[in-house]
C-alpha cells in the first residue's frame, strides 16, 4: 500500500473569478464583455454565484471529507475603487473562511489569482509602477482581516502564465504582444510577490506560511538526438517553468537581464531569495517539445503531444510521471515542504478523472516515501467554472454544474477521490 501521513492535507481549489460571479470591477470582467476574447462570448459575471452559494459549496466539500480548501479573494472587490475598502465583502469572506474553520478544513488562501481591480489595470496592471506597494497593501488589508483565521497563504498564482498569456501572447488582459512587456512583467510580478510576502510575514499576533503557487510542466525533447530540440526543451525548462521557482532559491531570474532591471523603488531580483515557506505547485501536463521556426514569438519552442498519449477534453497530455519527478527535483532543491497547490483533468465525461487522481497521487504518496515533505493536495477543482478564455467549456470540476440552472451534481470521481482521503492509502 501507499500511505499518506495523518497530516496530509487532501483538498480542492476555486478562485474567485472563476466561481463567485457578480463582480463587475475587475479586468476580467471588461475584458470578457469584449466580442472575441472569450470563448463562446462567455463572461464570469454569474459563473458558479459562488459568492451567494459558498455555503452551499463547502457543504459538498464537507460531505466529501476532504479537510482543506484553497480559495482566493476578488481584490477588485475588496477594493472597486483605489484606496476604498468594501468591508461588506471583507466581512463576508472572513465570514467563509471562518466556516470553513469551523467546519475543520484547512484554508488557503490566494491573494493574486490572475484579476485586476479594473481601476488598477487602467493605470497598467502589474507595469504600473505602484503595482508591488498597492498588492503589498492589500495583503494587509487581507491578513488584518483573517490571519487569525488562516495560516496558509499564496501571494500570486502562477506568475509565468499570466506574463505569458497577458503580456507575450495577449490572450488575456491586458492582451500585448510584447516580449519586452513579458520580462517587464515578470520582474514586476516577481517584486509584487516580495512585497506581498514581507507585508504578510509583518502579521506578528498570527503566524502564516506564505509561498507562490508555481506552475510547473514537464519537458522532454521530441526528438532526444536533435541539438536543437534539447536546446528548445531547455530554453522554455528555464525561462517558462523555472524562472519564477529559481528566484525564490537563489535570487536570480534571467541572468544577466537582471543586473539591468531597475525598480522605481530599488529592488533587487536578489531580494526574492527565501521568500517562500514552502513551495506551491501547480501541475497538469507535460510538453514534448520541438525546436520550430514557425513559434518565433513562443521562443522558437513548439508543444507537442505524443502520438497516442492519453489526453484531457483541451488536448493536454495526461502524463502522472512528470508530477513525481517535479516533487523530488524541487523538494530536494529547495529543501521546502511541498505542497501540490492544483491539480486536476478537463473531463466532461468523468470518464477519465478518477483514475487521473488515482496515478497523480500515487505519485505523490511515492514522493513522500523517497523523503520529500509533502504536505498536501489540491485538487483543481471542487466546481466546473469559468476557464478564462476557454470559458465554460472545459469541464474541471468534482461536482458538475449546470449553469442554465446553477444545479449541483456530484460526480462519481468525487466520490472516487473522498475515499482516498479518508482511507488515507493508495494500493500500489
Amino acid at each position: 500500500m501507499l500511505h499518506f501521513p495523518a497530516s496530509f492535507l487532501f483538498g480542492t481549489a476555486t478562485a474567485a473569478t472563476q466561481i463567485e460571479g457578480g463582480c463587475t470591477t475587475s479586468d476580467w470582467y471588461a475584458f470578457a464583455r469584449e466580442p472575441g476574447h472569450v470563448r463562446n462570448g462567455d463572461t464570469p459575471v454569474v459563473a458558479c454565484d459562488g459568492w451567494n452559494r459558498w455555503r452551499e459549496d463547502f457543504s459538498l466539500q464537507r460531505s466529501l471529507g476532504l479537510g482543506a480548501y484553497r480559495m482566493s479573494l476578488e481584490w477588485a472587490r475588496i477594493e472597486p475603487r483605489p484606496g476604498e475598502i468594501d468591508h461588506g465583502a471583507l466581512d463576508r469572506y472572513r465570514e467563509m473562511v471562518g466556516t470553513l474553520r469551523d467546519w475543520s478544513i484547512e484554508p488557503m488562501v490566494t491573494l493574486h489569482h490572475f484579476t485586476l481591480p479594473l481601476w488598477l489595470a487602467r493605470e497598467g496592471g502589474v507595469l504600473c509602477p505602484e503595482f508591488p506597494e498597492r498588492l503589498a497593501r492589500f495583503a494587509r488589508v487581507a491578513a488584518g482581516a483573517l490571519s487569525d483565521l488562516c495560516r496558509l497563504w499564496i501571494t500570486t498564482n502562477e506568475p509565468n502564465v499570466l506574463a505569458a498569456q497577458g503580456y507575450l501572447l495577449g490572450v488575456w488582459p491586458p492582451a500585448l504582444r510584447s516580449p519586452s512587456a513579458a520580462i517587464r512583467a515578470c520582474y514586476a510580478l516577481l517584486e509584487g510577490h516580495v512585497a506581498a510576502y514581507r507585508a504578510l510575514k509583518e502579521t506578528r499576533i498570527h503566524e502564516v506560511s506564505v509561498g507562490i503557487a508555481h506552475h510547473l510542466r514537464a519537458a522532454t525533447a521530441a526528438r532526444p538526438r536533435s541539438v536543437a530540440d534539447r536546446l528548445a526543451t531547455q530554453t522554455i525548462t528555464r525561462l517558462f517553468n523555472e524562472a519564477f521557482a529559481i528566484a525564490q532559491c537563489d535570487g536570480t531570474m534571467f541572468g544577466p537581464l537582471d543586473a539591468a532591471f531597475r525598480s522605481r523603488s530599488g529592488f533587487r531580483v536578489a531580494e526574492a531569495r527565501g521568500t517562500q515557506d514552502f513551495f506551491g505547485m501547480n501541475y497538469y501536463t507535460r510538453d514534448v517539445v520541438r525546436f520550430s521556426m514557425a513559434h518565433a514569438r513562443e521562443l522558437f519552442v513548439a508543444r507537442t503531444v505524443p502520438d497516442g498519449a492519453e489526453r484531457s477534453d483541451l488536448g493536454w497530455e495526461i502524463y502522472p510521471a512528470g508530477l513525481g519527478d517535479l516533487l523530488r527535483s524541487w523538494g530536494r532543491r529547495t529543501g521546502l515542504p511541498v505542497i501540490v497547490t492544483e491539480n486536476g483533468v478537463a473531463d466532461a465525461s468523468d470518464a477519465k478523472r478518477a483514475r487521473f487522481i488515482v496515478h497523480h497521487l500515487a505519485e505523490v504518496a511515492r514522493a513522500i516515501a523517497d523523503g520529500v515533505s509533502v504536505q498536501g493536495y489540491f485538487y483543481w477543482s471542487l466546481l466546473d467554472n469559468f476557464e478564462w478564455a476557454e470559458g465554460y467549456e472545459p469541464r474541471f470540476g468534482l461536482v458538475a454544474m449546470d449553469y442554465a440552472t446553477q444545479g449541483r451534481s456530484m460526480r462519481e470521481s468525487a466520490r472516487a477521490y473522498a475515499r482516498i482521503a479518508q482511507e488515507r492509502a493508495l494500493p500500489d
